[in-house]
C-alpha cells in the first residue's frame, strides 16, 4: 500500500476518462476500436480531454486533504459550484444539487441515482483502510448525498469504495466483487440484482449502451472487471459497452490501476492527467496510515 499505487489509480482514472469521452452516448455498433487509443478529438473538447469524471474526483480528493480525512460537505458544494461554468459534461443530477445548495443551503439531496455518485468516490477507498468500513460508509454518506440521495446511488458508491479501498491492498478480483455486494446487501435493493449477475458472468448492457444509472454502471464495472485484469484492456472492453462509456472506463481503470505500483497505459502521453499528482497521491495515502 504506498502513495505510489493511489497515483497509479489517479493516472488510469484519467485515462479512463479520456478514452471513453470521443465515444460517449454512442451505441456499441459505433465505436471504432482500432481508434479508441487515438483518442479521437470529440466536439469542440480538446483531445485527449477528461470529464466533470476527473474534475469531481480530484475535488473530493482535495477535500478529503483539506479536511484531515473528516469530509466537509459544505466545501465540496461550493468548490462544485465555483467550478460549475467551466467543467465539461457536467450531468443534470449535478447541477440540481449546486442549484438547491445555492438556493438554500441545504448540504445533502434526496433523490438522484444516476452515477455521479460513484464515479468521483474512489479517493475515499484509497484514503480509508479495508478494515475501516465504518469510517469509509460515513465519508460516502456525508459527501455522496452532497449530490446525490437515492438509496441506490448511496448502495453503489459504496460497494466502489469499497473496491477501491480493497484493490489498493492487492486483493483478488473475486475479493473485490465479493466486497462490492457485501456494501450493497443492507440496503436490501431490488436493483441489486443486476449486480449478482454481473457476478456471474451473465449481465449485459442495454441496446443503447450502459446507462447513467448508478447500478448499471456499477454492473458494467464489476463484469469489466471480472473478464479483464489488466487496467489498459479492461479499460478498452469498458468503452465497448457503449454508453456512458467515460465513467465506466474511469472507475474500471481507477479499481485496476491502483493495484499497481506503476502502470504502463499506450494513450497516457495524449490524455489530459490532473495536476498534483503527486501531492494528491501522497496526502490520501497519509490519510490512509
Amino acid at each position: 500500500m504506498t502513495a505510489e499505487r493511489i497515483r497509479s489509480g489517479l493516472i488510469a482514472f484519467a485515462c479512463g476518462d479520456a478514452l471513453g469521452v470521443p465515444w460517449e452516448g454512442r451505441v456499441a455498433s459505433q465505436i471504432d476500436a482500432a481508434a479508441l487509443d487515438t483518442l479521437p478529438r470529440r466536439g469542440d473538447w480538446p483531445r485527449g480531454a477528461t470529464s466533470d469524471d476527473t474534475e469531481q474526483l480530484v475535488m473530493l480528493a482535495e477535500n478529503l486533504i483539506g479536511s484531515g480525512g473528516a469530509g466537509d460537505p459544505r466545501a465540496f458544494l461550493t468548490r462544485l459550484a465555483e467550478a460549475m461554468p467551466t467543467m465539461r459534461g457536467i450531468g443534470p443530477t449535478t447541477l440540481r444539487a449546486i442549484a438547491r445548495f445555492t438556493q438554500d443551503g441545504s448540504l445533502h439531496a434526496t433523490k438522484g441515482a444516476s452515477n455521479g455518485a460513484i464515479m468521483r468516490v474512489l479517493p475515499i477507498g484509497w484514503a480509508t483502510p479495508a478494515d475501516a468500513a465504518g469510517r469509509r460508509r460515513a465519508l460516502v454518506d456525508s459527501l455522496i448525498r452532497t449530490t446525490h440521495g437515492a438509496p441506490t446511488a448511496l448502495a453503489a458508491a459504496c460497494a466502489v469504495a469499497a473496491m477501491g479501498s480493497y484493490a489498493l491492498e492487492g486483493r483478488s478480483i473475486d475479493e473485490l466483487i465479493a466486497v462490492a455486494m457485501e456494501e450493497i446487501e443492507p440496503f436490501r435493493l431490488g436493483e441489486s440484482k443486476i449486480i449478482d449477475r454481473a457476478a456471474r458472468g451473465e449481465w449485459e448492457p442495454g441496446e443503447l449502451g450502459v446507462s447513467i444509472d448508478a447500478m448499471d454502471t456499477l454492473a458494467a464495472v464489476v463484469q469489466v472487471i471480472r473478464r479483464e485484469e489488466d487496467p489498459a484492456a479492461a479499460m478498452r472492453r469498458a468503452v465497448l459497452l457503449g454508453g456512458d462509456t467515460d465513467t465506466v472506463a474511469a472507475i474500471t481503470g481507477g479499481v485496476l490501476g491502483c493495484r499497481h505500483d506503476t502502470i504502463d497505459i499506450p494513450w497516457a502521453g495524449r490524455a489530459e492527467l490532473p495536476a498534483g499528482l503527486d501531492a494528491l497521491a501522497h496526502g490520501l495515502h497519509a490519510l490512509r496510515a
